[in-house]
């Protein structure tokens, strides 16, 4: 389980550039990634054997109310590779993504290029 969440935070934290490369769909696929990630989340704080500190909670929660706040018709602008690139909000999500990386003392490489989310977009 934790493989999974570390994989989707990783995939949200890497540069633009690397998340178009990986992702050239990107828009199905970076949500796939997303959704991902939200699942993932959902099922190691479920977990009895994982325990996380409350301000591990706090930076991988933090990510899901970004993303929460990028879904929906009124935010379909930032699902391009535009956006991707040069938008606040993105720049945000990779750095909350990073932050979470670091708060489990995860690496923040490149996740497999074989993982679910990208089999998925």
């Amino acid at each position: 389980m934790i493989e999974r969440l570390v994989r989707a935070l990783q995939a949200l934290a890497a540069p633009a550039d690397v998340q178009r490369a990986r992702f050239p769909e990107f828009g199905a696929a970076i949500d796939a990634v997303a959704l991902d990630y939200g699942d993932a989340l959902l099922l190691a704080l479920d977990c009895p054997q994982l325990r996380f500190e409350a301000g591990q909670r706090v930076a991988l929660e933090r990510l899901v109310e970004r993303l929460d706040r990028l879904r929906g018709a009124d935010h379909a602008a930032l699902w391009t590779a535009t956006a991707l690139r040069d938008s606040a909000e993105w720049t945000a999500v990779r750095a909350l993504a990073a932050d979470a990386l670091r708060s489990i003392g995860a690496p923040r490489e490149l996740p497999p290029v074989d993982t679910d989310a990208r089999r998925s977009g």
